[in-house]
Formats: C-alpha cells, sequence, structure tokens
C-alpha cells in the first residue's frame, strides 16, 4: 500500500479537528518530487508553555506497518485529548521519502546525505524542523529485522528508569517485548556529536537544552492489532511519565 493511502484516514479527520493539522511540503531531491507529510497534534492546554515532541517514522521502505500504526495512534489521541495535556505533538510519518519513492532507496543514504548537510531539500526540511522547533524530546518508531519482541533506544538513565521502563511495562500486556526492552546509549557531548556526524536524525549535539531521544523498535515481521494497541499505551504512558517527571522536577 502507497504511503498516500496509509496516512488518507489521518488527513481526512485533520478536516474536521481544531487539534489535528496536517500539511504535506513538497520538496524536490535528484530531479524527483516527493511530497513530506507533517501532522501537528495539540493536547489539552495546561499551564505555561506546551512540550514539544517529535515522532518519526518511516525510515526504511519495510516500515509500511510503523507509518500505518502511528497514523492510528494520532487518530486516537486526537480523540483523548486527555492524554496529550500539555503537549504539541509534531509527527513526521516518513522521514526517508526517498526509501517509498520507485528506487527504494535505503536509509543509509539519507543518512549520508543528512551528515554532511547536503542541500537537498529533504535534508534542509528536517534540519529546519529541528531548528525552528527546538523539541523538548524525539520520539522515532523503526523496525528491527532482527528481534521478535519490541524494545527501546534511549540516551539518559533517568530517562530509561522514570519514563520509558515504567511505559513499556504498562504496555507488555499487548506488546511482546525483547528480553533486553530497554537499552542506553551514551549521552555525552562526544557520543552526540558523533551520531549527529554519522547522519543520526537529530539537532546538533551543542543545541541546549538538548532534547530527550527515545527509538522505539518493532519487529520487521509486522504489527498486528493487539500489538498496535500496545504501541498507543507505550507513546501514552512516554508522554504521561514524562510530564510527571518534569514536573517533579520544577517542584525541586
Amino acid at each position: 500500500m502507497e504511503v498516500n493511502d496509509l496516512l488518507a484516514p489521518l488527513f481526512e479527520a485533520a478536516q474536521y479537528s481544531a487539534s489535528l493539522i496536517a500539511s504535506h511540503h513538497s520538496v524536490e531531491v535528484r530531479g524527483v518530487a516527493y511530497e513530506i507529510p507533517k501532522f501537528l497534534l495539540l493536547g489539552q492546554r495546561g499551564g505555561g508553555k506546551p512540550i514539544r515532541i517529535a515522532v518519526f517514522a518511516g525510515f526504511e521502505s519495510s516500515d509500511t506497518d510503523i507509518i500505518q500504526s502511528l497514523g492510528h495512534v494520532l487518530q486516537q489521541l486526537k480523540l483523548s485529548p486527555g492524554l496529550t495535556r500539555d503537549y504539541a505533538l509534531l509527527a513526521y510519518p516518513v522521514v526517508n521519502v526517498r526509501g517509498f519513492g520507485a528506487d527504494r532507496v535505503p536509509l543509509a543514504e539519507f543518512e549520508a546525505r543528512f551528515a554532511r548537510d547536503s542541500a537537498d531539500a529533504d535534508v534542509q526540511f528536517f534540519k529546519a524542523q529541528l531548528k525552528q522547533w527546538t523539541f523538548d524530546g524525539l520520539i522515532s518508531l523503526r523496525t528491527d529485522g532482527g528481534t521478535k519482541g519490541f524494545y527501546a533506544s534511549v540516551r539518559s538513565e533517568i530517562i530509561a528508569r522514570e519514563v520509558v521502563e515504567p511505559a513499556l511495562a504498562a504496555a507488555a500486556g499487548a506488546l511482546p517485548l525483547a528480553s533486553k526492552a530497554v537499552k542506553v546509549r551514551p549521552d555525552d557531548r562526544y557520543a552526540r556529536t558523533a551520531d549527529y556526524a554519522h547522519g543520526r536524525l537529530s539537532p546538533p549535539a551543542d543545541v541546549r537544552p538538548y532534547p530527550f531521544e527515545i527509538e522505539l523498535f518493532a519487529p520487521r515481521a509486522g504489527i498486528t492489532e493487539k500489538t498496535e494497541a500496545g504501541l498507543f499505551v507505550a507513546i501514552t504512558e512516554i508522554l504521561r511519565h514524562y510530564r510527571g517527571l518534569i514536573a517533579h522536577a520544577q517542584n525541586l
């Protein structure tokens, strides 16, 4: 199924919603025209500035199930605005647009262009989004052909312990987890610099404050209705626990 077909219900839902804003951003890469879909979902207004979270998907041509699942999750969140209270979610269901074109270009090609700051319109679009929105957090929905269970990769020990571990525990009834469900990556500036130099979709390492980064990996075998429900729980619990974490930090 084409990406446009996967996201058509979400674009339709946005036509009748004040909290879900949909847009297409036309880009041309190597003489070929593409459209980058983008969605802004506004939760219930709380106090102060909304917490800005980017949600990325569509890294590899095999990620169609993830793209469709993200669309379903956003529709459910639209219907329950209390779950996203205090948040502004900016969702980008297709990062590697060339991966879903006729040539099925792998993610490594996008990352190589991102790393060298290519003038290509898709690279500059995502770099501009990262700079413009100064996100508080980045959540990437990925697939892994080498796992039979879901797992998360996180930069921060605190985010892992206080946010991701309880979120995955809450979703474990519907979401089959890998034996090591949470992996913590180095969080120092050198590690961030190395990742950015290799084309990781993230802001430059010297950005302050640096956003938290969570990658949720699904088995490449596919996502069922049950696991999609678990993914919804995992994402909403991540939002809930992070909101609680920063509220606690502000009261210290």
